[in-house]
This record gives structure tokens, C-alpha cells and sequence, in this order.
């Protein structure tokens, strides 16, 4: 391979790299409350990331972040050390049934903890490109000697 052919060959790798984040990255929407200690958050960025399939059907990762994850090669795990500001990352399937759960609230001692069940969903639609849902807690929940809650509105664009 010539040195000319892998220059033009690695331009070409970026362009195609570059061409295919903002894809990644399209704008979403969430509204809602977000409480950590009794502190809110203030999200206002939405990225939804294709997860591996989970029991065989298709799941996604839902990030609701403070700050902007565009460009971030991996946003949930960002948003699990607190790069992304107060956070809340959720996995489901196509279907709406939710997972996996991330409390990233930076007022929480314990932020970046996994929890399951405490987090339900309604009017889950996936249409076309289209993904939103209501994504809440019954109640104030506890871990350890923290407390939080939420009852986030999402509309997002799947990539």
C-alpha cells in the first residue's frame, strides 16, 4: 500500500466517522423532575444509544444527562463517574420494559448506583424513529442514607 493510498484511506475513515456521530447524537427532549437529597437536577439533553439485544429482543440505552454528551465515545459511562452532570441512564427493550437503571444525581453521596424496580414506564412508544415515555418512581426511593426521585417526560430520536 502506497503512503498516498493509506492517507486517502484513513481521510476517508474520518469523514465517515464524522458523518456518522451527529446521527448518534440527534436531539431529544425531557421535562420533569429529577430529585437527588432533596436537590433537583437540571437535564436537558437526551441521547438514545442501541444496547445488545436483551432476551432477544431489541434494547436501548436511554441517557438523560445535565451536559451535553455529544462526541463522548461513551456517554453511560460517563454519566456513571458524574462527567455528564446529574444523570439518569435507563436500558429497555423495544417493548418499554426497562432493565437496567443508573441514579447519576451528583447531590447523592452513593451517585452512580444500579437499581431495578424502582423505575416504571408509561405510554412507551417506539415509532418508527421515534422513541418517548414517561419514566418515574412511585415514590421517594432510598439507597442507604440517600434519597431520590423521578417523573421524567422523554422524546428522543433513535439513531
Amino acid at each position: 500500500m502506497t503512503h498516498a493510498f493509506q492517507r486517502k484511506l484513513g481521510a476517508f475513515a474520518l469523514a465517515a466517522v464524522l458523518l456518522a456521530v451527529p446521527a448518534a447524537w440527534s436531539a431529544g427532549q425531557v421535562t420533569g423532575k429529577y430529585i437527588g437529597n432533596g436537590k433537583p437536577a437540571k437535564l436537558a439533553y437526551v441521547v438514545v444509544l442501541p444496547h445488545e439485544p436483551w432476551q432477544g429482543e431489541k434494547a436501548y440505552t436511554i441517557i438523560l444527562a445535565e451536559k451535553n454528551p455529544a462526541g463522548v465515545e461513551k456517554p453511560d459511562f460517563d454519566a456513571m463517574f458524574g462527567k455528564l452532570g446529574d444523570a439518569l441512564v435507563l436500558s429497555v427493550t423495544g417493548k418499554g420494559d426497562i432493565f437496567s437503571t443508573q441514579v447519576c444525581h451528583q447531590a447523592l453521596k452513593r451517585s452512580g448506583f444500579s437499581t431495578s424496580g424502582t423505575v416504571y414506564v408509561d405510554n412507551f412508544k417506539l415509532e418508527g424513529k421515534q422513541l418517548s415515555g414517561r419514566f418515574y418512581t412511585k415514590e421517594k426511593e432510598s439507597f442507604f442514607d440517600d434519597s431520590w426521585e423521578a417523573d421524567l417526560n422523554v422524546k428522543a430520536t433513535v439513531p
